[in-house]
């Protein structure tokens, strides 16, 4: 308790609104306007609580004339709205697309009811999922995975053109071995056919294929590095109209006379082994080092279908990178199909050029005949990494050379089909997560998004 001194009245001392608004508005006329403050003292200097303070402060701050909302256009603004117009599509996939889907993906928030119904299916042993396809020229497609009754599945798919994949199966895996026997009927809807060899012409036909395919598949792992796998199965095709299009057929476009499989069921017998060399490396966002297949199949017909055949594939990937945002990955595929008997290879199992694994530019399956060579490069850039350092996105730039022939040794200079393209690329530190290009071509411009990639 404060003492009082005698004799003396103790007033405490209150500061008023009233008195800080007054000082206040003092203090900043002080300082911005002092000729005007001295005016106004001398106008009033017994009763400086005569002026309204807010008025003084509004007064004098209508004395100043604002900046406008919108600097004016100038010759800058004229030269970089087309460059912002060009730059606007790559500006959405390569920064506002991947720092969107980073926010979806890495800010905490409560579950939605269609995430917690998700969450609930899963529990229960079945997964819905979408896939950017399911088979050549499929379009994107809904599939549900049935795997609560582990080790058998049960899938089941049909895409938006009408190709349809229902697989039931069981699967038997560890980290070193793994074995799946499969049941599938699969329904490829609308297949594209452009002729055979190098100079085929660029008008299609379309044809749909229905087959059964009964397998059963073994890998093992040899070494760290080195995998085999074998696998025995059981094939019957049947190839017909396209599903769910008014496009011309191969029966319009073609002499099917000359397409063996095009007119007869076949049914075969196959066998099929590759070895798996895996050199590769992660580090960070970025594979580094070699990757080596080599794999073979060989085909027997059974009842009556006359012809037998077999292929060989080899595939060559290899990713050098250039600094901790660049990578140049490069790839090579060859494949060669023989003919064993004195039928001609099934048109369908030709070896085939275009599409995202061979020939970015072109369609899938746009040049056939039964030799192919595919090779491939790929500068890669980041561009944005989520401050997390868990997604980031890449640019890409690809280049490829390709070509089909009867035997590769024909090959000449004028059989090469060059083909262009640009992308983006989401990629976690264990895995992609998608793609989406434009592939050039001196034909045509492809336009892509899938969930794998061949690089």
């Amino acid at each position: 308790m404060r003492r009082l001194t005698p004799g003396r009245a103790s007033v405490p001392i209150r500061t008023t609104r009233h008195a800080r608004a007054l000082l206040a508005s003092g203090l900043v006329a002080l300082m911005v306007h002092p000729a005007g403050a001295a005016a106004q003292e001398s106008e009033s200097p017994a009763n400086p609580q005569s002026q309204d303070p807010v008025a003084a402060v509004d007064s004098i701050r209508a004395s100043y004339d604002r900046p406008a909302a919108e600097p004016p256009t100038d010759w800058v603004d004229v030269v970089e709205f087309p460059l912002k117009v060009v730059a606007f599509p790559f500006k959405l996939v390569l920064v506002d697309l991947p720092g969107w889907i980073a926010g979806q993906v890495l800010v905490p928030r409560a579950p939605s009811g269609f995430v917690r119904a998700y969450r609930s299916m899963l529990n229960w042993g079945f997964r819905p999922t979408i896939r950017a396809s399911i088979g050549p020229r499929s379009a994107a497609a809904i599939e549900g995975q049935l795997f609560r009754y582990d080790p058998l599945y049960v899938h089941s798919a049909l895409s938006r053109r009408g190709s349809q994949r229902h697989r039931v199966g069981v699967l038997v895996a560890d980290p070193r071995h793994s074995f799946v026997a499969e049941a599938r009927w699969q329904r490829d809807a609308q297949l594209t056919f452009y002729g055979i060899g190098p100079d085929s012409d660029p008008d299609r036909g379309l044809y749909s294929r229905d087959y059964w395919d009964l397998r059963a598949r073994g890998t093992t792992r040899l070494s760290r590095r080195t995998g085999l796998d074998l696998g025995l199965g059981f094939e019957s095709n049947k190839i017909d109209e396209p599903v769910w299009s008014d496009d011309e057929s191969i029966w319009d476009e073609f002499d099917t006379s000359d397409l063996y499989g095009a007119n007869d069921d076949t049914r075969y017998l196959r066998i099929d082994g590759g070895v798996t060399l895996d050199l590769t490396g992660r580090r960070e966002f970025q594979d580094t080092g070699a990757w080596l297949r080599l794999q073979g199949a060989a085909w027997r017909g059974v009842a009556d279908t006359p012809s037998d055949f077999h292929a060989i594939t080899a595939i060559a990937q290899g990713y050098l990178p250039i600094n901790r945002r660049q990578q140049l990955a490069l790839r090579g595929v060859t494949r060669i199909a023989r003919s064993d008997s004195d039928e001609m290879v099934p048109f369908f199992h030709l070896s085939q050029l275009g599409g995202s694994r061979t020939a970015i530019g072109y369609s899938t399956s746009r040049f056939t005949d039964n030799d192919m060579l595919s090779l491939v490069a790929e500068w890669r850039y980041e561009v944005w990494r989520d401050i997390h350092d868990i997604v980031r996105s890449e640019f890409f730039l690809y280049f490829g050379e390709g070509t089909v022939q009867r035997r590769l040794g024909e090959v000449s200079s004028g059989d090469w089909q060059a083909s262009y393209g640009i992308g983006a690329r989401m990629v976690m530190k264990e895995r992609l997560l998608g793609v989406a290009f434009l592939g050039f071509s001196d034909e045509d411009v492809q336009v892509g998004i899938r969930g794998d990639w061949p690089l």
